[in-house]
Order: C-alpha cells, then sequence, then structure tokens
C-alpha cells in the first residue's frame, strides 16, 4: 500500500533516457520510493511521459547553472561532490528533483480520472498532494544549486517557474 491507501504498482524495468549529462532514470525506481499506486503505474506511457516532462522541466531550471558551473564536465555524476552509497548527492538530488515533479504531475493527471466526489480528493491530497511534491522538488533544485531558502531574487526565479 502506498499513501494514498491503494495497492502498490507493480515494478515495471524500463529507463527514461535523459540528454547524456543528466543521468537516465529508472521507472522502476520511481514506481517503487515514490509510491506510485498501481491504477496510474499500470501505463507505462504514462509514466514515461510524466518523467520526461519532468526532466525538461528540472533540467532547464539548471540550464544557466549547469552553463557557468560545470561547462567542461561530461556528466553530472562526475562533478565533485559527496557520495552516498557510492552515489553522488548531486545524482541523488537530481533524481529526487525530477521524481518529485514526476509525482506531482501524475497526481494531478490521476485524480480526475478516479476520484469523482470532492471528499475523496480532498482526502487523498492531505496525504499526498501536488503541492508537497512540487516542494520537494524545489527543495532538491536548491540543494543542488547550494540557494538557500533566504535568498530573495533567485528564489522568486525557480519558484516563478513552478507557478500554478
Amino acid at each position: 500500500m502506498n499513501l494514498s491507501g491503494m495497492p502498490q504498482a507493480e515494478t515495471v524495468e524500463h529507463h527514461v533516457t535523459n540528454d547524456g549529462f543528466y543521468p537516465d532514470l529508472n521507472v522502476a525506481e520511481f514506481v517503487d520510493n515514490y509510491a506510485v499506486a498501481s491504477p496510474y503505474a499500470g501505463n507505462i506511457d504514462m509514466i514515461v511521459q510524466k518523467l520526461s516532462l519532468a526532466i525538461v522541466s528540472v533540467n532547464k531550471d539548471l540550464t544557466i547553472y549547469r552553463r557557468n558551473n560545470w561547462l567542461n564536465i561530461n556528466a553530472l555524476a562526475d562533478v565533485p561532490s559527496e557520495k552516498v552509497d557510492k552515489e553522488s548527492h548531486l545524482v541523488m538530488l537530481y533524481k529526487h528533483a525530477v521524481f518529485s515533479l514526476a509525482k506531482a504531475n501524475l497526481l494531478v493527471s490521476s485524480l480526475g480520472e478516479t476520484h469523482r466526489d470532492k471528499a475523496s480528493v480532498n482526502a487523498l491530497e492531505n496525504i499526498d498532494s501536488q503541492k508537497h511534491w512540487i516542494r520537494q522538488s524545489n527543495d532538491a533544485i536548491f540543494q543542488i544549486v547550494q540557494m538557500s531558502r533566504t535568498l530573495g531574487v533567485e528564489l522568486i526565479w525557480v519558484k516563478a517557474s513552478y507557478s500554478f
């Protein structure tokens, strides 16, 4: 069971190819680690679409930072960073940013299809909300670019890219 009370989806082995600098993403890792419910994850095409759109968005948000700081580096995994279990902190944060945004987008597209009454939607949103996952994605992006939550102009720029 996941946070919404729905059965967890079965793991699907499929990779979404990224641009070469940022890592390719595993659909199974997303489904398993981000509690994607089986009614939503049963559609691999939808999952790949949501992950692809999230990749485009996060990559776009990191474009200027990448150009200014990682221009001569071939892959995010090659950027000097501490590691946890042999994985770069930056790669972990990147995946979290993308997976969180994909989860938020998946929740938006799924609620209308499966929850017709307002009480069900409100109950689900209290547990597993789009706003929560967008905050998670933004926080990971902030950490990647080493921004403090108290910065003004930079915070407004990143937040503006996720206007609701």
